[in-house]
């Protein structure tokens, strides 16, 4: 659920500021235990209770999202009268934990992003859910893809719940495409190259009039290209340990980039980021204006080329992977926004049933991705929802439910790990990382230390 400004900190922490992690890993501390009050029961559906009133946090500040979860959330007091829910947007990670740690928490945190849910199940800001659903007889495999449960759970705890997803892929300009004379989207990272050379136009001054593709890691969402699911690779092995240096699936991802860089030349690129960063949300957005044939975005970028840009001819495809592992072609980044019920809620069973209702009730979700422009998140509403078979949904759904999509693992340094590769990239495109192989090896380093020290 990007799209505007409260989203940017969301599928990117790999974005975010330096300032959020600071504030996250000072309030954090003070979180209570995710191992306290096991359930012995849970909210029935048809149950009468007594009258209770919750607060539910969440990140939104659109007017248009705010209003869609105004509606919903009233829904839910009609449908369970009992239960009278006061929502309070505009809120961060960091807000909540601080709440948490001063004793005075939400009793449901929506946030934008999963970059925290290792942090705050590590350090006990938010509770273990498992429990509440093994009592509520729902079995998490059998209800959400399997791409949103990794950013949801951390070390076997059920510590978020996912409410929609965001997937992200390849949109391109068919018009372009077909004047280029290629007949479908790259499969592969030469085939990529190879169209966004195609696809590129120069003026006669040796300026560019269209890019093929810019995938410099600070534009726009590009960051999520380098989490390591299109080469295949995981920031951390089965020890634990950070795989920069030895999984040569990173270099891999990183010589794609400076390819097209290099084609275009820095200064041209620059001049492309400059002018189109601050509109990668608006009519002015370098794909709606006929600026680059081929964009990586989320899927919210489906509603909102739908509203600026109508007549627009387009697809999305799955974004390329290596010449070598064509047979695992389909796959893709997916997250999303995730529940929170923190350790130390008043009304932890009445929260619980609320976070449920979120994000299983079929017609809630339904409802809320289509007025935000979101994949809904569990399997019964994928197959409920009125736009399944709109091709340009279709190929987020099917990256979603491709076995193959990821997320990247959760540690308990919460979002530093992220941050720090999006800082190595950029640092790399601007010729500032040396040696890339003894870059890398040191950036294991600094990441290793970075969990230990974060008590991973």
């Amino acid at each position: 659920m990007k799209h505007q400004p409260s989203h940017t900190i969301a599928r990117s922490c790999l974005v975010a500021g330096l300032a959020l992690v600071t504030a996250l890993a000072t309030a954090c501390t003070g979180g209570g235990s995710n191992k306290a009050a096991a359930p012995a029961s849970v909210i029935a559906t048809d149950a009468s209770h007594a009258p209770t009133s919750i607060t539910v946090w969440s990140f939104n500040t659109l007017a248009k999202e705010v209003k869609a979860f105004q509606d919903d959330l009233g829904r839910l007091h009609q449908k369970y009268p009992w239960l009278t829910v006061k929502f309070v947007p505009g809120k961060d990670d960091a807000a909540f934990a601080k709440a948490v740690a001063a004793g005075d928490p939400p009793d449901v945190f929506i946030s934008t992003a999963p970059d925290y849910v290792g942090q705050f199940c590590h350090n006990g800001t938010v509770l273990d859910m498992s429990q509440y659903l093994k009592l509520a007889n729902i079995d998490v495999t059998k209800t959400f893809p399997a791409a949103s449960l990794v950013y949801t759970q951390y070390q076997g705890k059920q510590c978020a719940l996912p409410l929609l997803t965001d997937a992200y892929g390849l949109y391109y300009n068919k018009k372009m495409f077909a004047a280029a004379g290629i007949a479908s989207p790259p499969k592969t990272f030469s085939e990529l190259i190879d169209d966004a050379k195609k696809l590129t136009v120069k003026n006669a001054d040796g300026s560019i009039k269209t890019f093929g593709l810019v995938t410099r890691t600070d534009y726009n969402l590009n960051a999520n290209i380098f989490t390591g699911v299109h080469t295949n690779s995981k920031f951390y092995d089965a020890a634990g340990k950070a795989t920069f240096a030895s999984d040569p699936g990173w270099a891999n991802i990183l010589q794609l980039d400076k390819s097209l860089q290099d084609f275009y030349g820095a200064g041209n690129v620059q001049k492309f980021v400059g002018q189109y960063q601050p509109h990668s949300d608006d009519a002015a957005n370098a794909f709606v204006k006929g600026a680059a044939a081929m964009e990586y975005d989320g899927e919210w970028h489906i509603g909102e080329i739908a509203d600026e840009a109508p007549n627009l001819d387009y697809g999305i495809a799955p974004f390329p992977v290596p010449d070598d592992q064509l047979s695992r072609y389909g796959v893709g980044n997916t997250q999303g926004t995730v529940v929170y019920i923190p350790s130390r809620t008043k009304h932890a069973q009445e929260a619980y049933f609320a976070a449920q209702q979120l994000t299983t009730d079929t017609t809630f979700l339904t409802t809320l991705a289509d007025a935000v422009s979101n994949v809904p998140s569990t399997f019964d509403s994928l197959k409920a929802w009125d736009q399944a078979g709109n091709e340009h949904w279709k190929a987020m759904i099917d990256i979603l439910t491709n076995p193959g999509s990821y997320y990247k693992q959760l540690t308990a340094a919460g979002a530093q790990d992220a941050t720090a590769w999006g800082t190595f990239t950029q640092n790399y495109e601007r010729g500032k990382a040396g040696d890339l192989t003894a870059a890398l090896k040191k950036f294991d380093q600094q990441v290793n230390t970075m969990n230990a020290q974060a008590g991973q």
